[in-house]
């Protein structure tokens, strides 16, 4: 009977089949799954069956398996190869494990709303956090600076109350609001916002909400996002003037200024900058107290706020300038500070101050007025909705943090990473074959084993691909051809050797196989401990987890397949050499 007419080798045909439908319907990661599934299928059932020709058929099917897999799915490589920029996130204190995990799910779920793909967050020690992003565009690289530079604590005051706080979101509720619904919301009002976002909370939210604006019809709700604590903020005489309504005054606008950033227990106090000097009683209320001026503001005013115990931290001009609105009743209220994290102050109506829980709420804002171009303004619309859902949906981060500096790695560069690492394995291969060649001056042993090789690396590199090759993976992937080409010179030695008991072939690989389970076992349970160092030394290391699981699937695949496949096709050329 042909083989091709063998169940178990249409078994096996059947079950490439239905792989590689999966591989071509599931993009990575699952594709990788499924690769990984059926390297242990066609294994398993190559040792069961033994035959030789389902050795064989099994690793070339995954070889097929696996070629198709990169053409339809391509390979997902870090910035190490391909480029890109690291961000480091520095807590502002240690923390522990169950925290750094909070953190990284945190920043995790914000990246993953910003729509970014191959982004990956991972710990260094316990209080610096890395995100690798796959572009140098600084466009890109400025937005995710941007998000991940806000802590995410949301609150909305009323009359220097807390009415409603991020913890009591339903972070799936979190959607952009509608054309028409923005529409709805400026109607009668004044202008259309340019974007939105709507939320609800739980009951008892909305119990707190109901507590706090009851009888507060016409107050505003301060929308914060990340509102500074123990600050004290300072404007420019010239450029208040500038911002205020036409009919308003200084007085009147700084009035504003303190009921919205008033709140019980943590005022942010405002001030006119040209003031500090004559005013001796300015000073910060503690040694932290923080002092948040304009970029443009003068050195030697800036050096008068040190004097006086502030810490200085400088604002963009734009973030400085505040927007102001009129209630119905022509009260003047601050509606905009990004600089002290105001976003928005809708206006309480009458029914939503009588008391009743309302459980649906809305932050609206507007783009920069100098933005005309109706293509740009929709880009900046998004951005801005984008920002504020991943914050919302992200959560707010444990502690405070700080931004690094980043590190960028050019693509030519990431290129050239990659190049230098093939041409390594190359350069591996060739000289095992000219080795091997001289060793056993067999040119039938040495093109099995680099064949072999070249099998491991393609399923490797298809499993690793669906999902990340770094430095380390692809070290990994070296590692593991190595100890392939060990196991398949212990395999020819033992057929090659003479021996006085007369064993057959069969029995030779018999005994090779032993000493290549103890190997493998050996280094499998050598890298395990690797893939847990966080609980052994409270340190995510991922390089070395990457190279761990890659050696591991290398010393998997290699029992599984390669080994028996290299067995059988070694044994078949020695016994048609040694046949009269």
């Amino acid at each position: 009977m042909n083989f091709y007419e063998d169940r178990k080798f249409q078994a096996l045909i059947m079950i490439f089949i239905a792989s590689l439908a999966g591989v071509a319907f599931y993009k990575a990661p699952l594709s990788g799954a499924i690769i990984m599934g059926a390297v242990i299928v066609f294994g398993a059932l190559s040792l069961f069956w033994k035959e030789s020709h389902i050795k064989i058929t099994g690793l070339v099917l995954m070889v097929l398996l696996s070629l198709s897999c990169i053409y339809l799915n391509g390979l997902k490589f870090g910035i190490d190869f391909v480029g890109g920029t690291r961000i480091p996130v520095m807590l502002d204190q240690p923390v522990d494990q169950q925290t750094m995990g909070e953190f990284i799910q945190t920043i995790k779920g914000r990246v993953n709303v910003l729509g970014l793909s191959e982004v990956k967050v991972r710990a260094i020690g316990d209080n610096e956090i890395y995100v690798e992003v796959p572009s140098n565009d600084e466009g890109t690289i400025s937005f995710v600076e941007k998000t991940l530079s806000q802590q995410g604590v949301y609150e909305g005051i009323v009359d220097g109350r807390i009415a409603v706080s991020g913890d009591h979101i339903f972070r799936t509720s979190i959607t952009a609001m509608t054309q028409a619904e923005l529409v709805q919301q400026g109607g009668g009002r004044g202008a259309i916002p340019d974007w939105g976002v709507g939320f609800s909370v739980d009951r008892a939210g909305a119990e707190q909400f109901a507590l706090v604006a009851k009888g507060k019809q016409d107050y505003p709700v301060y929308m914060y996002l990340d509102r500074p604590k123990d600050a004290a903020i300072f404007f420019q005489r010239s450029e208040l003037k500038k911002a205020l309504p036409a009919d308003s005054n200084e007085k009147e606008g700084m009035r504003a200024l303190k009921n919205a950033l008033k709140l019980e227990g943590d005022d942010i106090q405002s001030y006119i900058l040209e003031d500090v000097q004559n005013d001796t009683n300015i000073t910060a209320q503690t040694n932290r107290t923080k002092a948040l001026v304009s970029e443009n503001a003068s050195s030697q005013m800036k050096d008068l706020l040190r004097q006086r115990g502030f810490i200085v931290v400088e604002e963009s001009a734009d973030k400085m300038v505040p927007e102001f609105q009129r209630t119905a009743s022509q009260v003047l209220v601050l509606s905009k500070l990004e600089a002290v994290g105001l976003l928005t102050a809708p206006i309480l109506s009458a029914g939503v101050t009588s008391g009743v829980p309302n459980y649906r709420y809305l932050i609206t804002g507007g783009v920069h007025t100098g933005i005309t171009d109706p293509v740009l303004k929709a880009q900046q619309v998004d951005k801005e909705v984008k920002g504020i859902e991943s914050i919302l949906k992200g959560g707010a981060l444990p502690v405070q943090i700080s931004l690094g500096s980043r590190t960028s790695i050019p693509a030519s560069l990431g290129s050239e990473f990659l190049k230098l690492s093939l041409i390594t394995i190359a350069s591996s291969l060739v000289i095992i074959a000219i080795i091997i060649g001289i060793r056993y001056r067999n040119i039938k042993a040495t093109m099995p084993i680099v064949l072999i090789s070249l099998a491991e690396f393609t399923i490797l590199i298809s499993i690793l691909g669906s999902f990340t090759i770094d430095l380390a993976a692809m070290a990994g992937i070296l590692a593991a051809i190595g100890v392939g080409v060990d196991a398949q010179i212990v395999i020819t030695d033992e057929l090659l050797k003479k021996d006085d008991q007369h064993h057959t072939p069969h029995e030779k690989v018999e005994l090779a196989f032993s000493i290549i389970k103890t190997n493998i076992v050996v280094a499998i349970f050598t890298m395990v401990p690797l893939l847990f160092s966080k609980l052994l030394s409270g340190l995510l290391l991922v390089e070395i987890i990457n190279f761990a699981e890659s050696t591991i699937l290398g010393a998997i695949l290699g029992y599984l397949l390669t080994r028996p496949a290299y067995a059988t096709i070694v044994e078949e050329l020695l016994s048609r050499e040694h046949k009269p």
